[in-house]
């Protein structure tokens, strides 16, 4: 007989129809299942679909990601896939046409802004197509000629010690890693405009991701002396979820016409990406004062804050216009709840060809599509219906999938169970998993059943051997893709998984089919594994006969939330929020108490209506989490525990965290009376989900 704790360790790896250690008929109809869906995916199947996928280069909006949504439609409904349709909606895309980066004084130098071929890798030869023009996403057009000054990695804290130093950045051309812990380029672009740069260029310091982390690509995964880091620049933070045209509207007529006042989401000085190679001649040639030992990057100089006596000309030449997203859905539908969603997705579009980001796990997508479509067609038709989706404009708006949770929110509130997402697929051997806590020891017992390629053991056992004290945890996941409308808006359980590895060639041409094939991944054994894993995962959360959603673990995070947004407050305004925490034991009690009464019960015992209910409330417990009015200024994050800083870094109770950060501490009682609500209905929730426990009931 099996004790209580193993039992629950059993449904909570989605296991739900193993009962005192003996498989029933459904447990060896679901092992009959999940061996099927492993023998599926390989090497070969895979290899052709990335070698499809990185082709051509496929920015959202060209006729080359059109193509590939049709390839992607066209696989899904091979494989078995039903109701497969696009999903469109219109979106402002923007382009770069031209763009120039001179040094006009002390001397006289046009710097270089293309990326070094490579010999034997035919996708290298970019630049020699004159179209090809890197850019940032959303920069303007512009021509501007001014002193350089460099602010390191472009933080709130890196342009303080600029003012500290006497260095004004008015009316100058800011010059800024691609660093941690500020890593999104958008939020340095912002940090620049707001203090009055009249322009920025924002590079990759060997450092982060080039000769100074090891061997360069082709020897190396890192990033060469001419690589550039493209990427969007939007102020995504300031209206997320709102109208993905901006300030564009449709006339009458179906032309869409620019408004006269630029939204507020999009950058109002030029920018543009650089290699270190060529910004080294500007850095090299500043003067002025040093900033801290950590402003000193890899390169063979100084850094110097300046500004000047550099001074640059940079010219960019961006187009701005309306085109389309484009979502690729497909459903396997549900035997026995066929309106309860189990939604997979990637994005497809790519800053050029994204052998790695996304094309690596659009690979792997329609691998799992293949997987789980055989096994459908074998007669293993899931429970619970299995969405793919395959979104578009992630890299410049999260738009694709933003948009597509906007237009099925109320679909997806009722019958959402989990979303599983995966950006990339594989850049290295070491598994990277996150997700909301309630999902912890599902994703774990997951990963202890499949194999890892190198080890022969499991993928668990080598997850632990890489983790410093052996004892992994799914992390914490914040919105930076596309799973942030869905956890974050929505309030659904969410996943996300890649394998991890040195990737030095992010958002460059480099990073390309013969990068993954020969250098990331040869033999895409890691690629095609997450294939498996992800098969198997849809899998058991699609038949599971109770939901493997655990709340005692998230209740008992909470005290550290507040720990971390106490610790914020000025010293004189320090406050404790205990009435949360009080909230948060009882939430905590009624969880422990359902799990241990869920691991009393035998699988089958419950009524059909009993597990319906059940599982309707752990649906109920993680939207409990969330309340309609949204935070201040940001409505569309909705999550009273987590939401996404414009920095691609978390925020921890951000009502609470933004009200201490904007000074609204008179807001900061209402603000803590939210989150006594929210779990105060997640306790009652899952006490009342506890009385249908009862076998027969």
């Amino acid at each position: 007989m099996l004790q209580n704790a193993s039992r629950l360790a059993l449904r909570a790896a989605g296991l739900a129809f193993l009962s005192a250690g003996v498989a029933h008929a459904e447990g060896d109809r679901q092992k009959d299942a999940e061996a099927l869906v492993r023998r599926v995916p390989n090497a070969d199947s895979y290899g052709r679909h990335l070698r499809i996928l990185t082709e051509e280069p496929h920015q959202t909006g060209t006729p080359r990601n059109m193509e590939l949504a049709e390839y992607v439609r066209d696989r899904f409904r091979e494989y078995g896939l039903e109701d497969v349709h696009f999903h469109d909606t219109p979106a402002l895309m923007t382009y770069g046409r031209a763009a120039s980066v001179e040094i006009v004084s002390p001397v006289s130098m046009r710097l270089k802004l293309s990326e070094d071929p490579v010999p034997g890798d035919k996708d290298s030869h970019l630049y020699e197509d004159p179209t090809q023009v890197p850019f940032h996403g959303y920069a303007p057009s512009g021509d501007v000629t001014a002193e350089v000054a460099y602010a390191n990695g472009g933080s709130p804290e890196d342009f303080a010690a600029l003012t500290a130093m006497g260095v004004d950045v008015r009316g100058k051309i800011v010059v800024m890693r691609y660093s941690n812990p500020y890593s999104y380029r958008g939020y340095k672009l912002y940090q620049a405009e707001s203090r009055g740069a009249v322009g920025a260029i924002i590079y990759s310091d060997p450092a982060e991701d080039g000769y100074a982390r090891g061997e360069v690509y082709p020897d190396g995964p890192w990033g060469p002396p001419s690589h550039m880091q493209w990427g969007a620049i939007l102020y995504d933070w300031l209206g997320a979820g709102e109208p993905f045209t901006f300030h564009w509207t449709k006339a009458a007529n179906g032309e869409w016409r620019e408004g006269k006042e630029r939204d507020k989401q999009l950058p109002r000085i030029p920018s543009i990406p650089m290699s270190h190679e060529a910004v080294a001649e500007i850095l090299s040639r500043l003067r002025g004062p040093l900033g801290p030992a950590s402003w000193q990057g890899a390169l063979p100089f100084t850094y110097r804050a300046g500004p000047g006596p550099v001074r640059v000309r940079l010219k960019t030449d961006n187009e701005e216009t309306i085109g389309t997203m484009r979502n690729v859905i497909g459903t396997i539908k549900g035997a026995v709840e066929p309106e309860k969603w189990v939604v997979l997705g990637n994005h497809r579009d790519a800053w050029i060809y994204g052998a790695v980001d996304p094309s690596s796990g659009t690979a792997a997508l329609l691998e799992t599509a293949r997987a789980l479509g055989a096994a459908a067609k074998a007669g293993f038709r899931p429970r619970r219906s299995i969405v793919f989706a395959n979104w578009d404009a992630e890299e410049q708006l999260l738009g694709g999938s933003t948009q597509w949770a906007k237009d099925n929110r109320e679909k997806l509130l009722a019958d959402g169970v989990v979303y599983v997402n995966v950006d990339s697929g594989a850049t290295g051997p070491v598994f990277e998993g996150g997700s909301t806590l309630a999902l912890g020891e599902f994703l774990k017992g997951v990963l202890r059943d499949e194999p890892d390629p190198a080890s022969g053991g499991s993928l668990y056992d080598a997850w632990a051997a890489a983790t410093p004290g052996g004892a992994p945890e799914p992390k914490r996941i914040v919105g930076a893709t596309d799973y942030t409308a869905f956890m974050e808006h929505l309030g659904m359980s969410c996943i996300d998984m890649t394998f991890d590895g040195p990737y030095g060639v992010y958002h460059s041409m480099y990073d390309n089919y013969q990068w993954m094939s020969r250098v990331a991944d040869p033999g895409f054994h890691y690629n095609t594994a997450l294939a498996r894993v992800w098969s198997v995962l849809a899998l058991r959360l699609a038949n599971a006969e109770i939901l493997p959603m655990q709340y005692s673990r998230y209740a008992k995070a909470v005290p550290s939330y507040l720990e971390a947004v106490e610790a914020r407050l000025p010293a004189d305004r320090k406050v404790r929020f205990d009435a949360a925490r009080a909230a948060a034991a009882r939430w905590e009690a009624a969880a422990t108490r359902f799990e241990a009464r869920l691991a009393k019960v035998p699988t089958g015992s419950l009524t059909a209506d009993a597990v319906r209910d059940v599982n309707a409330a752990l649906l109920l417990t993680e939207r409990a989490m969330t309340e309609p009015k949204g935070l201040k200024g940001r409505p569309f994050f909705k999550h009273l525990l987590y939401a996404p800083q414009p920095t691609y870094r978390e925020e921890l109770v951000p009502r609470i965290f933004e009200a201490i950060d904007g000074g609204r501490f008179a807001d900061l009682p209402m603000h803590e009376a939210e989150l006594v609500a929210a779990f105060d209905r997640a306790a009652a929730i899952l006490t009342g989900a506890e009385a249908r426990l009862t076998p027969g009931n």
